[in-house]
C-alpha cells in the first residue's frame, strides 16, 4: 500500500468536500462513472431498520481507473487526465475536467472507498483508493491483485454516513437528476442511470424539448463574440425552474435560478457556450460575483426565455378557445364586427383563460358548466361590474371568505385602487432591489456620483427615510433651509445674510425632508436633512465634522432657534470609518446615534445604505409576503432604467443598437 498526497491546500479542499448538497455530490460521482464509459450507473443507499442512511455506493460499469493512473488522478488536483481528453475511449464526450468530483462524496460521510477494476493486457486487476476526511489530503492506494470478477467497473462507497439526507428520499432526488443528466442521456440513449432502484428517465416526465441559438454577444474588451445555444425542457411535474450553465456539449457546470416569470410552466434552462466552460476552467464563474461578458449573456438568455413563454402562452390559449369554440361553449359567434367588440372579446380571452387556470376541475366539467359560466363572465363585461359578485359567487367558486372579503373591499374601494397600491409595493420592492445593486455592485458603484447620479434618484423616493417626510429642500444651502423653515419665498427674508458654520463657509444640503407634527400648536415641525455620500466615500470625521457643521450652524443661528421644531442630521454612506462606526456604537445610546442635543431638539445619525435598505425591506415584508411578489435583480434594474435612465451611471444605461 502506498499513500498519496493531494498537492493542494487542506482549506480548499474542505471547501470542495462541503460547498454542495448531497444531490449535487451524487451528481458529481455519476459523472465520474460516465467519463469511464459506464453504460450502466446504479446508485445504492443501505439503511438500518429506523430508516436511518449508512451507506451510499455508486456503481459503474466502465473501465476503471487502472493502477498507473491513480497516482496522478488522486494527487494532482486540476490535473485530471480529462484535461487533456475531449472524448472517452469508447468516443463519449467528457465532463469533468479539474479532477473535483471525487472530493464531493465527503459531502455525504467521512469515509470514502474506491473499489475499481481495469484490464491490463488479457487479465483483469482490482486495488481500493481510500480516503478519510479527516485528513483529506491523504489518499491510501492498496497494490493491484488478480480479480475473480472478469468485468471491469468501478464502486465508489461512503461510509459514516454524516446525517440522513431528506433530499435523497423523496421524488425531489429523481426529478434533480432527471433535469442534470437530461441532455447528456439524449445525446446517449443507451445509457442508464438508476436511483435506489429506479431508472433516471427524462422523457418520461418531459413535456416538450426547445433548442434556440442566441444572438451572439460582443465582448467587452471588443474582441469576439460569444456563441450560445439555449435549451429549454418543459416537465410534466413540478420543479424548481433552474438555468443551468454548461458547456457546448450541455455539461452542467453551475446552476442559478430561472430568474424569469412563467406561470403554469415547469421547466428547467441550459444555456450553453464554450465561453461557460472557459470561465470554469478560470473559477470565474461565480454567481455572486457575476463576469461582466456573463452577465450579458445571461441577459441574452432571460430574454429568449421570456419570449419562448409568451408564445408558449399564446399557443395554449389559442388551443384552448379553439377547443372551446369547437365545443360551442364560447359565449361569441362569427368575426368582431368594430375595434370595440375584438377590445371586449380578448378581455373576456384573458378572464376566461384565467378561469380555467384557477379552478382546477374546470377543464373536466361538462359543456353545459362551461357555457353557463362563459355566458356570466360575457354578460359581466357587457353591462357593468355589479356582476362581479355574481362571478365570485358561481364562476371562480372561492371560499366563502374570500368572496366576502373581496366583496367589501369593492364595496369601500375601486379594483383600480387595489392594483395602485400593490403596484406602489411591488414598485418599492424593485426600487430597493436596484438601489442595492446600484450602490454595492463594483462597477456601478466605481461610477456612482453624490451629485449627478444618486442625490437625484433617491430625491424621488424620500419614503427611505420614512413615510411622514415630504421632500422640501433639495442640493440648497443651509440659507435656503432657512426660508423654507420659515415658508418665505426666496428673496422675502428681512435678515437675509447667509446661515454660516463655525469656519465662515455657507454649506450645501443634500436633501432636506419635512413634515408638521400634528397637536395644538400647527407650527410644530420636525425636519430631516440627509447628507449623501458616494458609495466610494467612507463616513470618517471628516464627513462627521461636516455634518455637525450643518447641525450648530442651524443651533447657533437666532432665526432658527424654534423650540417647536426638531432638526435630525443623517450621513448615508457604504461604509464609514473605524472612529466613527466606534462613536456611533455606544451603550445606552441607539445605534447610530452621534450627538443628541439635551432637549432632543437636534440629533446627528450616521446610517450605512445596508442598514437603511435593510429597514426599508423590513417595512415592506409583511405585504411582500400577502403579494407573494418576488424581485430579482433583472426587473429592478429595468425599474431604473425606465424611471432614472438619465441618472444612472453609464454601466448601467441601457446599450444603444
Amino acid at each position: 500500500m502506498k499513500t498519496v498526497l493531494v498537492k493542494v491546500q487542506s482549506d480548499h479542499l474542505e471547501r470542495l468536500a462541503s460547498a454542495v448538497n448531497p444531490i449535487v455530490a451524487i451528481c458529481e460521482l455519476i459523472w465520474n462513472s460516465l467519463d469511464a464509459d459506464a453504460m450502466t450507473v446504479n446508485v445504492e443507499i443501505d439503511r438500518n431498520p429506523l430508516g436511518g442512511q449508512e451507506a451510499i455506493r455508486v456503481i459503474d460499469d466502465g473501465h476503471g481507473i487502472s493502477h498507473e493512473d491513480s497516482v496522478p488522478a488522486f494527487e494532482n488536483l486540476g490535473g485530471s487526465w480529462k484535461l487533456h481528453h475531449a472524448k472517452t475511449q469508447n468516443g463519449r464526450l467528457i465532463h469533468g475536467k479539474a479532477g473535483k468530483g471525487r472530493f464531493r462524496a465527503f459531502v455525504l460521510g467521512n469515509r470514502v472507498k474506491w473499489e475499481t477494476r481495469y484490464r491490463s493486457d488479457s487479465t483483469t486487476l482490482v486495488y481500493n483508493i481510500s480516503g478519510d476526511r479527516s485528513n483529506l489530503r491523504n489518499f491510501d492506494i492498496t497494490e493491484p491483485e488478480e480479480s475473480s470478477d472478469e468485468a471491469t467497473g468501478t464502486v465508489a462507497e461512503v461510509t459514516d454516513i454524516i446525517s440522513t439526507f431528506p433530499s435523497l428520499e423523496d421524488n425531489r432526488a429523481d426529478q434533480l437528476l432527471a433535469e442534470e443528466f437530461a441532455l447528456y442521456l439524449r445525446q446517449y440513449p443507451d445509457v442508464n442511470i438508476f436511483f435506489d432502484g429506479r431508472r433516471v428517465d427524462p422523457s418520461k416526465i418531459e413535456a416538450r424539448v426547445d433548442d434556440y441559438p442566441l444572438s451572439p454577444v460582443e465582448l467587452e474588451n471588443g474582441d469576439g463574440k460569444i456563441e450560445a445555444f439555449l435549451t429549454i425542457i418543459e416537465w410534466t411535474q413540478h420543479t424548481e425552474r433552474a438555468l443551468y450553465l454548461c458547456d457546448v456539449n450541455g455539461f452542467t457546470l453551475s446552476k442559478s435560478p430561472a430568474g424569469i416569470q412563467a406561470p403554469g410552466f415547469n421547466f428547467s434552462a441550459y444555456l450553453k457556450s464554450d465561453f461557460i466552460r472557459e470561465l470554469d476552467k478560470r473559477g470565474a464563474l461565480l454567481l455572486e460575483e457575476l463576469h461582466p461578458d456573463l452577465r450579458k449573456l445571461l441577459s441574452v438568455a432571460k430574454e429568449k426565455m421570456r419570449e419562448h413563454f409568451r408564445e408558449r402562452n399564446a399557443e395554449q390559449a389559442s388551443k384552448l378557445i379553439d377547443q372551446w369554440k369547437e365545443d360551442a361553449v364560447y359565449p361569441y359567434e362569427g368575426e368582431p364586427k368594430n375595434i370595440v367588440e375584438t377590445a371586449e372579446r380578448q378581455v373576456f380571452d384573458v378572464l376566461a383563460l384565467n378561469i380555467n387556470s384557477y379552478l382546477p376541475d374546470f377543464d373536466s366539467s361538462n359543456e353545459k358548466s362551461k357555457r353557463f359560466a362563459f355566458r356570466l363572465v360575457k354578460e359581466a363585461l357587457e353591462s357593468s361590474p355589479s356582476s362581479l359578485q355574481d362571478i365570485i359567487k358561481d364562476v371562480l367558486q372561492l371560499p366563502p371568505e374570500k368572496q366576502e372579503e373581496f366583496a367589501e373591499l369593492l364595496r369601500r374601494t375601486s379594483l383600480e385602487a387595489i392594483i395602485n397600491a400593490s403596484k406602489v409595493v411591488a414598485d418599492r420592492l424593485n426600487f430597493l432591489e436596484g438601489l442595492e445593486f446600484l450602490v454595492f455592485n463594483p462597477k456601478s458603484k466605481e461610477q456612482l456620483l453624490e451629485r449627478r447620479h444618486l442625490h437625484k434618484i433617491v430625491a424621488d423616493h424620500t419614503w427611505l427615510f420614512g413615510e411622514e417626510f415630504n421632500l422640501t429642500v433639495s442640493d440648497k444651502s443651509l440659507t435656503n433651509v432657512l426660508k423654507k423653515h420659515l415658508n418665505l419665498p426666496e428673496k422675502a427674508l428681512a435678515d437675509d445674510s447667509p446661515v454660516l458654520r463655525e469656519d465662515g463657509t455657507e454649506g450645501i444640503i443634500d436633501l432636506m425632508l419635512s413634515r408638521s407634527i400634528p397637536q395644538p400648536k400647527p407650527e410644530k415641525r420636525a425636519h430631516l436633512i440627509v447628507e449623501l455620500k458616494r458609495p466610494k466615500a467612507k463616513i470618517d470625521n471628516n464627513a462627521l465634522t461636516q455634518l455637525k457643521g450643518y447641525a450648530f450652524a442651524i443651533a447657533s443661528d437666532e432665526r432658527f432657534k424654534d423650540t417647536t421644531t426638531r432638526w435630525d442630521f443623517w450621513a448615508v454612506s457604504n461604509e464609514m470609518s473605524e472612529t466613527v462606526r466606534r462613536e456611533a456604537t455606544q451603550r445606552d445610546r441607539p445605534e447610530g446615534l452621534i450627538y443628541e442635543q439635551p432637549d432632543g431638539a437636534i440629533k446627528i445619525l450616521v446610517k450605512t445604505w445596508g442598514q437603511l435598505i435593510d429597514e426599508c425591506k423590513a417595512r415592506l415584508r409583511f405585504f411582500q409576503e400577502k403579494l407573494q411578489y418576488q424581485t430579482d435583480e433583472d426587473s429592478a434594474l429595468e425599474y431604473l432604467r425606465r424611471t432614472h435612465e438619465k441618472y444612472l451611471p453609464k454601466v448601467l444605461k441601457r446599450e444603444v443598437a
